[in-house]
C-alpha cells in the first residue's frame, strides 16, 4: 500500500490476509511468503473495512465512496 492501512482480515484457513487502505485498494497477502498475489482496484475513495467470507472465497470491502464490493478471490 502507498497510504495508511485501515483494516485487515485473515482468511479462515489462516493462509491469507486481506488489507484495505486509504490508497483505495484491497490487497491479498500470502502469509507464508509475505507476497501480495492480488491488488483489487475499483473503489474511488478510502477503504474503511475488509472481511473474508467464512469459506475464504470472497472478500467484502466497504469504502468511503459509499459502496460495498464483493471480490471473488
Amino acid at each position: 500500500h502507498t497510504e495508511v492501512v485501515n483494516s485487515t482480515s485473515f482468511s479462515g484457513d489462516g493462509k491469507y490476509v486481506a488489507s484495505g487502505s486509504d490508497d483505495k485498494t484491497v490487497k491479498i497477502w500470502d502469509v507464508a511468503t509475505n507476497n501480495c498475489p492480488a491488488t483489487l482496484t475499483g473503489h474511488t475513495d478510502k477503504i474503511a473495512s475488509v472481511s473474508f467470507s467464512v469459506d475464504g472465497k470472497y472478500v467484502a470491502s466497504g469504502s468511503h465512496d459509499k459502496s460495498v464490493k464483493i471480490w471473488d478471490v
